[in-house]
C-alpha cells in the first residue's frame, strides 16, 4: 500500500512540475505581449497616457474606494479592447495578405469594440469626476 501511495505521489509531482512549465511560459508568452502592446501599438500607448492621468485626477480628486474600482474596471475595459483588436488586425494582417472585404468587415467590427469601450469610459469618466470638478468649481466662486 505505501508503495502504491509512492507512485502516485510521484506521478503528482511530474505533473505539477510538468503543469508549473506550461503555466510558466504561458506568462512569459503573455508578457511578451503586453511588452509589445506597450512598445508598438500606437493607440494602446494612447489609452496608456489617458489612464494615467484619469489615475492622477482620481488621485487629486481622492476617489473612493468604489469610484477606483469603477475606474479600474473601465480603464481595463477600454485597454482589453483595444489589445484585443491588435491581435485581431495583426492575425487577420497574416492571414489575408491582400483586401478581402470580409477581412475589412472583422477589422472595422474590432475597431467598434474599441469605440465602443471609450465611448463608456467618457461617460464613466463624466459621472466619476463631474459633480467632483463642478464642486470644486463652485467651491472656488
Amino acid at each position: 500500500m505505501q508503495n502504491r501511495a509512492m507512485k502516485t505521489a510521484a506521478k503528482w509531482r511530474e505533473f505539477l512540475k510538468s503543469e508549473g512549465a506550461r503555466r510558466a511560459t504561458g506568462f512569459r508568452a503573455a508578457f511578451s505581449g503586453l511588452r509589445r502592446l506597450v512598445t508598438s501599438e500606437r493607440h494602446f500607448q494612447i489609452h496608456l497616457i489617458a489612464a494615467t492621468c484619469a489615475v492622477i485626477m482620481a488621485a487629486f480628486l481622492d476617489f473612493s474606494s468604489l469610484e477606483w474600482a469603477i475606474l479600474a474596471d473601465t480603464i481595463g475595459l477600454v485597454l482589453f479592447a483595444e489589445g484585443l483588436n491588435s491581435a485581431i488586425e495583426r492575425a487577420i494582417d497574416t492571414t489575408t495578405p491582400s483586401f478581402h472585404p470580409i477581412a475589412k468587415a472583422a477589422k472595422d467590427i474590432a475597431a467598434a469594440a474599441v469605440l465602443i469601450a471609450a465611448i463608456v469610459s467618457v461617460i464613466v469618466g463624466l459621472l466619476l469626476y463631474g459633480p467632483k470638478l463642478w464642486a470644486l468649481l463652485v467651491a472656488r466662486h
